[in-house]
């Protein structure tokens, strides 16, 4: 697969040069990358090219601007015990159910990381997949965050319940978030779909069912699940800061 542009790119060098097969880089801007690709050991695997034949590289992507495309290892789920910590110590992981917009997924990729979450945990279908576009949207932080892809989403949540982890799903008809609100040190956070929310059966599976506080704005009933994870998650930090 292909990804480009900086942010990807760069990510992809610093935290995953062993997932690299090709590199490909614009010659005029050959200064602005040598130095990374030598530390990286990279040299063997990079080609310097003017533009138009940069451009017939990843032909998918239509953005002129970009200077660097690597061809690397598609992205690959991680198993379950790997984002899963030990009992007893603080651990946040969010679940995305059903979320089918590459932007957010990327957003709610990239916020995870920053926000210290664990691991994201999506369902096999209905989904979003993890691709290039994943990798631009969240701004290269695919290339660290660990995801796990669960064939069946209930029986994961009952996994996570095993382990000591308390399930809270975002739900417009939820408990609000207020200053007196604490997490548990061991959480789940779930978010739905961008128009159906989160399936009942796995609202279902959650322990606590929560809202954000929102001001009653007619024709705009929500905030986008990027947002609300965003808030959601600095919540739990800091309940634990």
């Amino acid at each position: 697969m292909y990804i480009s542009g900086d942010n990807s790119c760069l990510n992809c060098i610093y935290h995953n040069p062993k997932r690299i097969r090709d590199i490909f880089i614009n010659i005029e801007k050959k200064a602005s990358y040598i130095d990374i690709i030598k530390r990286n050991k990279l040299e063997n695997l990079t080609k310097f090219l003017n533009k138009k034949e940069l451009l017939l590289i990843n032909k998918e992507d239509k953005r002129s601007s970009n200077d660097i495309i690597i061809r690397r290892e598609k992205y690959e789920s991680s198993q379950l015990n790997s984002i899963v910590s030990p009992q007893q110590t603080n651990s946040l992981i969010v679940v995305a159910d059903q979320l089918t917009d590459q932007n957010n997924l990327g957003n709610i990729m990239r916020t995870s990381l920053l926000l210290g979450v664990h691991g994201v945990i999506l369902p096999e279908h209905s989904s979003a997949p993890i691709t290039s576009t994943t990798s631009m949207t969240s701004s290269g932080a695919i290339e660290i965050i660990k995801f796990h892809v669960s064939k069946n989403l209930s029986r994961t949540l009952e996994e996570l319940k095993n382990k000591g982890y308390w399930i809270y799903s975002l739900d417009m008809k939820g408990e609000k978030i207020n200053k007196n609100f604490y997490f548990d040190k061991r959480s789940v956070i779930i978010i739905g779909n961008e128009g159906k929310g989160i399936r009942k059966n796995i609202l279902d599976k959650s322990d606590f069912r929560i809202s954000l506080h929102q001001e009653n704005i007619k024709g705009i009933d929500s905030y986008n699940a990027a947002n609300s994870l965003a808030m959601a998650a600095h919540h739990y930090k800091l309940n634990f800061s």
